[in-house]
């Protein structure tokens, strides 16, 4: 990330603390003892501790501090209101609310909140009050009030970067130009090219959208917004050029295959339809996206607090805007509130582009929190209702996570019948996961099959590699092959502990014992509790004298092998007692029979 947008998140991050957990911890520490001094009880001087009493205002503060902590802002704000109902003066605990207020999408009281604190403290140039005073105004059409509140606010970091953008906007409203302030960064020149977009000068369009294509390097998402102003100038070949580009790397992005189908037809009148600028009919609407994008960047620097304020300012400038609800959901799962991202992703209307996706990984949350059948009912209605054909896919994954194979191979062959006799390359994946179900299911031909055809279509993906030389190590066949397929997984992911094991496993197959043992060592070291790894090790000491230490491994196996593991127990203590020449014994028996 550019060092300027480092240092401005990093000041943004600095500002949100300071609001939430007041100037430093000392003085958090005497504001809770402050109010622990007040309450005693019946004349006592014994003061009573905030657990004791949680209805106190020194419970409260530390309540709020509970709630905050593990994201859940509105209760944390319910609790610093009603302290605030007896100190209603307090400017840390306003700050508090107000940052609180914001992060959980109340607008109003947010604003309410830093009027409050902008009075009290005269000489304050809170820059946060400010910009929420801004945003709110702007999402009632008041320009004039958000272009006074923005010129209030100081020069620094987030000023430099959320002012100008901002204030262009509110000028745009009323048909100005107006870019004073902006940076030569990407984000800058994108939203002066929207600017200019939305006020029709196309020499503007076209001055910006050139300093985007000579900022060099582009991501992804910096690459379609230039192809997009692009195609807004018209120039289709240009834009369809970076579209392509971005496609290879993600070619499930449906939106973007419409933009280059369009583009190849040189369709401007559907293509602009598809175009994020020429989406924008309210100056408010760009405000909402430049808060969006601040959030975006907030969101991958992992400051998931500072994400919630930016993004809900998103949506209280557009309601509308899905991508704010996303994000939001992201952060509400990063943190463990699965339940409420699946009530926001829920809320994605069925029109949006990513309403399948979205949806899918609403039903993968609800399987996160235990509730399987819900999260069957959802996949399965989404097959039903658009035939999904993905959801059906991840109805045999949900199945197959819980090792019930029967109904993992029902799903996945439904899947393949519904995509025809040939499984094209878009859906790689169902192979791999079939091909995994049949081999647990033991049918190793058909799992073979199925896993030779996903390697065609991803020829450098290491489980792939590992799961199907494993397979074949497993059974001592092709042996030369799978150690080929396997060094090729080690070095995609040379310090992944299965695929070690898998390396180990083959050069043991191969009675290759003395380079198979550091590698099946090594992968006990990296996976110890794994008990299928430790009797890997086992055997392999055994077969090199080392016949103590190859009991101490198979005992380690078996305290580690789970209860479904029935076959695998009852060879290790077969191993225990009688030892690896038990073992062939029962082989050569079971070979004969």
């Amino acid at each position: 990330m550019n060092i300027k947008y480092f240092q401005m998140t990093a000041f943004i991050g600095a500002i949100l603390l300071m609001g939430l957990v007041g100037k430093s911890a000392s003085q958090n520490t005497d504001f809770t003892q402050q109010y622990a001094d007040i309450e005693t009880s019946g004349g006592s001087n014994k003061k009573k501790a905030p657990y004791e009493n949680p209805d106190s205002i020194a419970g409260k503060y530390l309540s709020s501090h509970f709630a905050q902590n593990h994201y859940d802002w509105e209760t944390a704000n319910h609790y610093i209101n009603d302290i605030l109902v007896d100190d209603p003066q307090n400017s840390e605990l306003i700050r508090r609310s107000m940052i609180l207020a914001m992060g959980s999408g109340d607008i109003k009281m947010a604003a309410k909140r830093a009027s409050s604190l902008i009075k009290i403290e005269t000489s304050s140039d809170d820059g946060l009050a400010l910009m929420i005073l801004a945003v709110n105004d702007m999402a009632q059409g008041n320009m004039t009030a958000a272009t006074n509140h923005l010129e209030k606010m100081k020069a620094g970091d987030m000023t430099d970067f959320v002012k100008p953008v901002l204030k262009g906007w509110a000028e745009a409203a009323s048909g100005r130009f107006d870019v004073t302030g902006f940076n030569d960064t990407i984000i800058h020149n994108y939203h002066a090219a929207l600017l200019a977009t939305f006020l029709d000068k196309h020499a503007e369009i076209k001055k910006y959208t050139d300093a985007m294509i000579a900022a060099g390097t582009l991501s992804n998402a910096d690459a379609e917004r230039t192809a997009d102003m692009l195609a807004v100038l018209g120039h289709f070949k240009e834009a369809e050029i970076l579209y392509q580009g971005i496609y290879t790397q993600d070619n499930s992005n449906r939106i973007l295959a419409e933009k280059i189908a369009e583009l190849k037809k040189e369709n401007g009148g559907i293509i602009q339809t598809l175009i994020e600028p020429l989406k924008i009919k309210e100056a408010r609407q760009g405000a909402a996206l430049a808060m969006y994008d601040m959030a975006y960047i907030l969101y991958h620097e992992q400051s998931d607090s500072s994400t919630k304020i930016f993004a809900h300012m998103a949506l209280a400038l557009d309601p509308d805007m899905t991508n704010a609800q996303l994000l939001l959901a992201d952060t509400l799962m990063r943190n463990g509130r699965l339940k409420e991202a699946v009530a926001r992703l829920n809320t994605i209307p069925s029109d949006h582009p990513s309403y399948l996706a979205v949806q899918r990984y609403a039903a993968e949350l609800l399987a996160d929190m235990g509730q399987e059948d819900e999260a069957l009912q959802k996949l399965n209605r989404l097959f039903t209702d658009y035939n999904d054909v993905e959801s059906l896919i991840r109805i045999g994954d949900l199945y197959r996570s819980k090792e019930n194979f029967k109904d993992a191979l029902s799903a996945y062959n439904r899947a393949a019948n519904q995509i025809g006799t040939k499984i094209p390359e878009q859906y790689w994946y169902l192979l791999y996961a079939r091909g995994m179900t049949y081999e647990r299911e033991g049918d190793w031909n058909k799992a073979e099959s199925d896993l030779k055809t996903a390697l065609l279509y991803r020829p450098d993906h290491p489980y792939l590699l590992n799961y199907l030389g494993y397979g074949w190590a497993d059974k001592g066949l092709h042996l030369e092959q799978s150690l080929e397929l396997i060094k090729r997984a080690i070095e995609i992911q040379p310090t992944d502990g299965y695929i070690i094991d898998s390396l180990g496993w083959v050069q043991y197959m191969m009675a290759l014992y003395d380079e198979a043992l550091p590698n099946l060592e090594h992968a006990v070291e990296l996976l110890p509790y794994d008990s299928t790894i430790n009797d890997h090790l086992g055997d392999a000491y055994w077969r090199v004298g080392r016949h103590t230490e190859a009991r101490y491994q198979w005992e380690r196996a078996l305290n580690y092998s789970k209860e479904n593991e029935e076959t695998l127990q009852k060879k290790l203590r077969h191993k225990l007692h009688y030892g690896l020449e038990g073992m062939d014994e029962v082989k050569h028996a079971e070979s004969v029979q």
